[in-house]
């Protein structure tokens, strides 16, 4: 579920302005400490607020950058350069992203056919793995796009400080 929910609010930052104000505002909020309840008689226990956690969007674009240096290449001023050496610059990093993401995720489609085949929806499919495009009705329809799925969530575990915790990729400075 948080992979998901990662993904969407990634991609949904990365292409809408809107999308990124919202979850950037829900990044922002602190999490109040919860406090316990002791049974009638006994001291009152609190527990310490919760450690926090990278996030697994941020683990996820940490390795893709770590990996493939993803975040350089969509940081990059491209107007300056040409296409031919925008695909250049962006061949290997695809690559690479390519191979982390089979690592990390072990990506598989969400329907083994081929684009543009007739496909059945099952009755019980769940409408974050299919999408129905355009108009009509019944339970068949031409397949678009397969769609993606993980198999497997493999990303790193963090381990830096709490102070760290939304670092995607430090500074490198030479001596």
């Amino acid at each position: 579920m948080a992979l998901g929910t990662a993904f969407r609010a990634f991609f949904g930052s990365l292409f809408n302005s809107e999308t990124a104000a919202r979850v950037q505002a829900a990044l922002d909020l602190e999490p109040a400490a919860a406090n316990l309840a002791a049974p009638s008689g006994s001291p009152e226990k609190t527990t310490a607020p919760p450690r926090p956690l990278r996030s697994d969007g941020v683990a996820l674009l940490a390795t893709l950058q770590r990996e493939a240096r993803f975040v350089d290449l969509l940081q990059e001023p491209l107007g300056q350069f040409s296409d031919a050496q925008v695909g250049a610059a962006a061949r290997p990093c695809l690559q690479q992203c390519a191979a982390t993401l089979e690592r990390v995720l072990a990506l598989a489609p969400v329907v083994d056919s081929g684009e543009g085949e007739t496909v059945e929806i099952p009755t019980d499919a769940s409408p974050a793995a299919y999408q129905w495009i355009g108009e009509g009705e019944g339970r068949t329809g031409q397949l678009i796009h397969q769609g993606w799925r993980a198999t497997r969530v493999d990303l790193p575990a963090w381990t830096g400080p709490d102070a760290d915790v939304l670092v995607i990729a430090p500074a490198q400075i030479k001596r």
